[in-house]
């Protein structure tokens, strides 16, 4: 669950950009990194400096939620890979655009340690869910969904330590006080990773984020199945003006659990699920679904580039993208959907961030490019 820290004591612990929290916040903060991470049969540092605990798979920190202390793990979701993705809609796809996690005994899933200056700045974190600039491109042909996949082109704008940049999807439903979401894709975020680099992240809340939900494993929620990959995953990057490299990202809901299935790469693996259980709108389907950007900042600055950093053009050398888009049924089929009912969402002036949606692109399937400089945006 989000932490709920108040970040106005002058005393004690400190994290990122000076941020202070007093004696007994310092206390709890010990507690929740005791409950988050679990004792390692292994660990595995990465060349980044990331360090990644091999922990048992059945006493990951997903079951201390209060509503998984039953939850009977899924090992694998109930439907036929290859019914279910097709094969890539584009040639920009890479096999390299990411570092595997090997080593984990058997039995065992890498989850990234969690450390103490990281839930110092959850409070932050939160916020910034809460004051940020996005655009997106929303189907509305149904008014049901099971989940949504697109080959994301990966990039890494410039973000200063206080803010962040993302190219994601949304899967949501419920009201803005209920609201149950799930979004996923790619993220540089110097809060959340310590680092500019360009990585994985998933984020879920089954209440507006009010209570509920964190980023990647930052509370129990998420449970993880795949060996050798997870959240945090460091990405190679396309050139801009040259080759470009693309992810492909999807969620599904395994239409017998009913959990929601990250399918996380060009070899679709299966890296783990958000149980149903720990959602009341999303339990049973979705009514939202997004694709687009985030970037946010603390207030009164400029907010950061999203994408390439600049505003977009039917280029996908030079404009960030996603392509070979598609929706999931209620048996689980990715599925084109009718482009001509697409609604563009901004939520800020287009000179900030901007979206071109031109719909079915050539050999690209469903299609759309987007970000912008960002800057002083009302």
């Amino acid at each position: 669950m989000l932490l709920n820290l108040t970040l106005e004591d002058h005393r004690g612990v400190q994290g990122r950009n000076n941020k202070l929290v007093s004696k007994e916040e310092d206390m709890e903060i010990n507690e929740k990194l005791k409950i988050l991470n679990k004792p390692p049969m292994k660990s595995i540092k990465m060349k980044l400096g990331d360090m990644y605990d091999c922990i048992n798979i059945y006493k990951q920190p997903a079951f201390d939620h209060p509503l998984l202390r039953n939850h009977k793990i899924q090992m694998k979701p109930n439907v036929i890979q290859g019914e279910q993705i097709e094969e890539s809609t584009s040639n920009m796809v890479s096999s390299d655009v990411r570092y595997k996690l090997k080593g984990c005994p058997s039995e065992t899933v890498p989850i990234r340690r969690t450390t103490k200056e990281e839930l110092v700045n959850a409070k932050h974190l939160s916020n910034w869910i809460k004051r940020r600039h996005h655009v997106s491109a929303q189907p509305f042909a149904e008014k049901q969904y099971y989940g949504a996949r697109a080959e994301i082109s990966l990039a890494n704008p410039s973000i200063d330590p206080d803010k962040f940049s993302t190219s994601q999807i949304w899967i949501q439903n419920g009201p803005a006080e209920e609201l149950n979401s799930i979004e996923f894709g790619w993220a540089v975020h110097p809060q959340l990773f310590g680092d500019n680099k360009t990585r994985v992240f998933g984020l879920w809340t089954a209440d507006g984020f009010k209570e509920t939900g964190c980023y990647n494993m930052l509370c129990p929620g998420f449970v993880q199945v795949h060996p050798e990959y997870s959240f945090g995953e460091e990405l190679t990057v396309g050139r801009y003006g040259g080759n470009q490299r693309v992810f492909d990202f999807s969620v599904h809901r395994d239409p017998e659990s009913g959990n929601w299935w990250f399918i996380n790469g060009i070899d679709n693996a299966k890296i783990g699920y958000w149980p149903k259980e720990i959602f009341t709108h999303l339990s049973k389907h979705a009514s939202v679904i997004g694709y687009g950007g985030v970037a946010g900042a603390g207030l009164s600055e400029p907010t950061p580039p999203m994408g390439y950093g600049y505003s977009p053009t039917i280029n996908s050398t030079y404009t960030c993208f996603m392509a070979g888009m598609k929706v999931v049924d209620d048996r689980g089929r990715y599925l084109n959907f009718d482009t001509s009912k697409v609604q563009l969402d901004h939520d800020t002036e287009r000179r900030c961030y901007d979206i071109i949606f031109p719909g079915w692109y050539i050999s690209h399937g469903i299609m759309m490019f987007f970000g912008g400089p960002g800057g002083y945006c009302p």
